[in-house]
């Protein structure tokens, strides 16, 4: 029995002393195995220019700049929107974390019907088919009221390419899927 546990390691010894051997003698060198890894998603934080974010989406194209007017007052630091499959995104950056809840508040405010949309870290993005989300979140009561006396009403959402839109922002950046349902 104890035999058996000598020899073990001299053969395991020799082995290994062999291995060794052959890998210097041809010139090759030993790749250690790797684990596969998780793609990282990029890091963002709270105040964070919204156009960058913007940016970080793969397939956002025409990132553009918006006019954040008054929102400030409400925890807004910035607005970006952007084409993600035909679709206008609009990414908002938010100065703290009980700012961002403004989405979802001005959503049941609204009486909004179904709507999926995407938090992160400091940020919020949501397929947007009129400015009256964007108005109201900027605090721009004029261009709601010339809305309103043009009587212009929202085309039909189309809730499927809201869902893969904000699936697909998460998969860039990270950040929870929101259903909103009223």
């Amino acid at each position: 029995m104890s035999q058996h546990t000598i020899t073990r390691p001299i053969v395991t010894l020799a082995a290994a002393s062999l291995f060794l051997a052959l890998a210097a003698c041809g010139g090759h060198t030993v790749a250690a195995a790797t684990s596969p890894t998780a793609s990282s998603k990029p890091s963002t934080y709270y105040g964070e220019a919204a156009s960058a974010i913007a940016t970080l989406i793969p397939d956002c194209k025409d990132v553009q700049v918006g006019d954040v007017a008054s929102g400030p007052q409400s925890g807004l630091s910035s607005l970006a929107t952007c084409t993600l499959d035909g679709r206008k995104l609009t990414v908002y950056s938010w100065a703290d974390g009980p700012s961002a809840d403004s989405v979802s508040e001005m959503l049941a405010a609204n009486k909004s019907q179904e709507a999926w949309y995407v938090n992160g870290n400091g940020w919020t993005a949501i397929v947007q088919y009129d400015d009256t989300l964007m108005y109201q979140l900027t605090n721009q009561a004029d261009k709601l009221l010339a809305d309103g006396f043009a009587g212009v009403t929202p085309p039909p959402a189309d809730v499927p390419g809201e869902k893969a839109a904000a699936d697909k922002v998460v998969a860039a950046l990270g950040g929870d899927v929101v259903h909103y349902q009223p």
